[in-house]
């Protein structure tokens, strides 16, 4: 009987073991997939906020843009590390007249909404 008892107890733990490992896989996959989650919502959120404050300073300010908005500015898109937004942004930038101004913030406005109506 204490053989018996021995192999009982070694199969269980044999058991308990491979129901571990598989409970740990499980953990480390959803901890990897809420990482995944949580770093598109921060790049989200960046982008958002960009947008916000490219509304509210360029497109609905009254007031030529001074330069410390647009370091901010050019700071911010730059921690986007979106190679898209901030193409689009130097060409807003790189405009010479009022009508290719107004046309590539019109770009740069209707790239952020799409970015961020996922």
């Amino acid at each position: 009987m204490n053989n018996t008892v021995k192999k009982i107890i070694k199969i269980f733990c044999i058991a308990l073991f491979c129901a571990s490992l598989a409970v740990n896989g499980f953990l480390i996959y959803t901890l990897a997939k809420n990482s995944q989650a949580y770093q598109s919502h921060q790049v989200d959120k960046k982008v958002l906020d960009f947008r916000n404050m490219f509304t509210e300073k360029v497109l609905l300010s009254n007031n030529a843009i001074d330069f410390d908005t647009r370091l901010s500015m050019e700071t911010a898109v730059r921690a986007l590390n979106d190679s898209e937004i901030f193409s689009q942004w130097q060409a807003f930038t790189n405009s010479q007249t009022q009508a290719d101004a107004t046309a590539q913030a019109k770009k740069l406005l209707e790239l952020l909404i799409q970015k961020t109506s996922n």
